[in-house]
C-alpha cells in the first residue's frame, strides 16, 4: 500500500455527501510518501525569466513600497486591453473579487427607520419596521463554496440549480424555472475548462432585469465564437490564487463595461485608500503572465491534444473533456469522468483513484463538493440530479501536469494507463 498515515496533524474537514455513499473529502484521508512515484510532475508555478526581470525591475525602481505604483496600472491597461473592457478593479483575492462584484450588483440593504419617541409596550414606535423578504442569487449547485457564502454574507439567498447532463456548467432551462420575483441576479461559473452558457443566460438576465455576474477565475484566456470569457456578463471576476492559470499566491480583479457598477465598486473600496489591494509585486508577477496568456493557452490546448491521443483510447473507462464547437478552453483541473460501475459505488472508486494517481506522482484531486441540506434560511437547492453524478463520478487532472515537453507527455500517458488498468 501506497499511504501511510503523517506524523504532521491534518486539519478537520467535514465530509458531505455526494450520493448514496459518503467518502472521505481528499484532505481527510491519509498522506502518502510518494514511494511508488513514477511521474516527475513539472513544477508550479513554472520558471519564468520574464517574470523574474519584472520582479527586479520594480525592486530597483522602487515601485514595491508606493501606493500607486505604475506596474499596478500597467497591470490594470493589459487586462483591459487583452479582454478588452473600461472598467478593471484589482482587489486582494478572487474571493474578493465575487463579493465585490455581488455588493455592486445587488440592491442596497434595507435599514429599519428611528422611532421618532421611546418604544415601550404601551407606547410602541411610530412605525412598524418588517424587514423585507431577502434577495435570490442563482447560481450553481456544484461551485466554488466562497459563492454561495458571499451570497449570504450579504443577506441574500443563493438559489442553487443543476448542470446541463454531462457538463460542469449550469443549465439556463434550470435558471428560469428557479427564478422567484426576487431573484436579483445570477452567478454562472466557468469551471473545469469548460464554458458556460453564457449568452442564453446572459439573454434571460437581460430580458428580466437581471445583473449576470461571470466568474472566469479559472478560465482566463478562453473564448466563445472569438469572444473572451469574463466580456458576456454585467460584471466579471478573476482570480490570481496560487494554482490558477494566472498566478500570484493571491489576488484578483473585477471587470466591467458598466459605467454604475463601477462607481458602486469604486464607492466600496475607496475609504479613501483602496480597502481591497492588489500589492505591486503581486502585479509585477502577473504583467507578463497577462502578456503571454493567448499564447500559454494555446500551448496548454496543443498538450492535452497530443496527451489525449496517446491516452484516450487505451482508457475506455474513462470519459475525457470533448472539444465544442467555437470554444476555446483554458484548462484548469482537467476532469475525468469514470463511465463504467454504478453510481453508488463510483465515489469509493474516485477515491481510491485519486489516491494511488497521487501516489505515483499524478497531481489528482475531487470536484467540489455537493452542499448539504440547506435550512430556508439559508438558501435552497432546486435540483442536483445531473450534479450529484459528475460529482460522484469524476476526478481532476490539475494542469500542472500538461507542462514539460513531449517527453514529459509520454511519461504523463504511460502512468495514467496504468493508473486506469489498475483502477479498472
Amino acid at each position: 500500500m501506497c499511504s501511510k498515515k503523517s506524523s504532521q496533524a491534518q486539519p478537520v474537514h467535514s465530509s458531505i455527501s455526494t450520493g448514496p455513499t459518503s467518502v472521505p473529502a481528499a484532505q481527510d484521508r491519509p498522506m502518502h510518501d510518494g514511494s511508488d512515484r513514477r511521474f516527475d510532475c513539472p513544477p508550479w508555478p513554472p520558471e519564468d525569466g520574464l517574470i523574474t526581470e519584472s520582479v527586479d525591475r520594480i525592486l530597483r525602481n522602487g515601485d514595491w513600497g508606493r501606493y500607486f505604483p505604475a506596474v499596478v496600472e500597467e497591470l490594470r491597461e493589459r487586462i483591459a486591453g487583452t479582454l478588452p473592457v473600461r472598467h478593471v478593479r484589482l482587489v486582494c483575492s478572487g474571493s474578493a473579487a465575487v463579493e465585490l462584484a455581488l455588493r455592486a450588483c445587488l440592491p442596497d440593504p434595507v435599514r429599519p427607520p428611528a422611532p421618532t419617541r421611546p418604544t415601550t409596550p404601551t407606547a410602541p414606535a411610530d412605525a412598524e419596521f418588517l424587514a423585507p423578504a431577502p434577495a435570490e442569487v442563482i447560481c450553481g449547485v456544484v461551485d466554488y463554496p466562497g459563492n454561495a457564502r458571499a451570497i449570504r454574507l450579504l443577506g441574500a439567498l443563493p438559489v442553487m440549480v443543476d448542470v446541463l447532463p454531462n457538463r460542469w456548467t449550469i443549465d439556463p432551462q434550470q435558471v428560469e424555472a428557479a427564478a422567484t420575483p426576487r431573484t436579483a441576479a445570477v452567478v454562472v461559473s466557468h469551471l473545469y475548462g469548460e464554458v458556460a452558457e453564457v449568452v442564453a443566460i446572459r439573454e434571460l438576465c437581460d430580458r428580466h432585469g437581471w445583473s449576470l455576474i461571470e466568474d472566469a477565475c479559472q478560465t482566463p484566456g478562453a473564448s466563445l465564437a472569438g469572444k473572451p470569457v469574463g466580456t458576456f456578463g454585467h460584471i466579471a471576476t478573476w482570480s490570481f490564487g496560487g494554482s490558477k492559470p494566472l498566478t500570484a499566491g493571491c489576488g484578483g480583479a473585477i471587470t466591467t463595461d458598466d459605467d454604475r457598477l463601477a462607481q458602486r465598486l469604486a464607492a466600496f473600496c475607496d475609504r479613501p485608500s483602496d480597502a481591497f489591494p492588489l500589492s505591486p509585486l503581486q502585479a509585477a508577477v502577473l504583467v507578463p503572465q497577462w502578456h503571454r496568456l493567448n499564447a500559454w493557452v494555446d500551448q496548454q490546448n496543443e498538450r492535452l491534444v497530443s496527451l489525449l491521443a496517446q491516452v484516450a483510447g487505451a482508457t475506455p473507462g474513462w470519459a475525457w473533456p470533448e472539444a465544442a464547437p467555437g470554444v476555446r478552453k483554458t484548462h484548469y483541473k482537467v476532469p475525468v469522468r469514470l463511465v463504467n460501475g454504478s453510481d453508488d459505488e463510483a465515489p469509493a472508486r474516485v477515491a481510491r483513484l485519486v489516491d494511488r494517481a497521487t501516489c505515483i506522482g499524478i497531481p489528482a484531486g475531487e470536484p467540489f463538493r455537493l452542499p448539504g441540506r440547506l435550512a430556508p434560511s439559508r438558501g435552497r437547492i432546486e435540483s442536483a440530479d445531473e450534479a450529484r453524478r459528475m460529482v460522484a463520478r469524476s476526478w481532476l487532472l490539475d494542469h500542472r501536469a500538461l507542462g514539460g515537453d513531449a517527453h514529459k507527455l509520454e511519461e504523463l500517458a504511460r502512468c495514467l494507463i496504468e493508473l486506469h488498468d489498475g483502477a479498472e
